[in-house]
């Protein structure tokens, strides 16, 4: 079952604020259930085709979610994150060296459980402290860094679908495909 369809309980809570906590994390699950549930359902053959050029591939994009999440974590909990070399990592994220299926769906799981470990250790009032993002320093509230990557996560889920049924019916079409 989806993260967002699974039932909770029934809690009482002191303070409102914790339902975003709990919606934060389940819009984290559901992200990551979109994309381990897409990658695994691509074939090999699939991972790091190449639509058209400039077109990244499933591999691509999925290295890129790691990454940018991983960055925007660091955005979200570090101290005193280092601004340049943070936005420097980015340019690095569409070119990535193919990378095995199962080693990609691990670095997806840890830095999302990494993402999740962390919120959990949040102090409450902490979700709403502004940070500063990229190099321009533009002041954001915690939490809106934290559902960006999840919403991030989730649109580019939403990209792996349509790649992969491009290559389902290039395969269909082409001879001997």
């Amino acid at each position: 079952m989806e993260p967002w369809l699974r039932p909770e309980e029934e809690t009482t809570v002191q303070d409102p604020t914790e339902f975003h906590f709990l919606d934060l994390l389940k819009s984290l699950e559901q992200a990551l259930y979109w994309l381990r549930e897409h990658l695994t359902a691509t074939p090999v053959e699939a991972l790091w085709w190449e639509p058209a050029p400039g077109i990244p591939s499933i591999g691509a994009r999925v290295h890129h979610v790691i990454h940018a999440s991983e960055r925007l974590a660091t955005y979200a909990f570090a101290k005193s994150p280092n601004y340049e070399e943070l936005a420097a990592e980015s340019a690095q994220d569409w070119t990535p060296s193919p990378t095995a299926k199962e080693e990609l769906l691990a670095d997806l799981q840890a830095v999302f459980e990494s993402i999740y470990q962390r919120i959990q250790w949040l102090a409450r009032d902490a979700l709403y402290r502004q940070r500063l993002v990229g190099r321009r320093r533009i002041p954001v509230r915690r939490s809106v860094i934290l559902h960006h990557i999840a919403e991030h996560a989730a649109y580019h889920a939403g990209q792996l679908v349509v790649l992969l049924r491009l290559w389902q019916a290039q395969q269909e079409t082409t001879p001997n495909g």
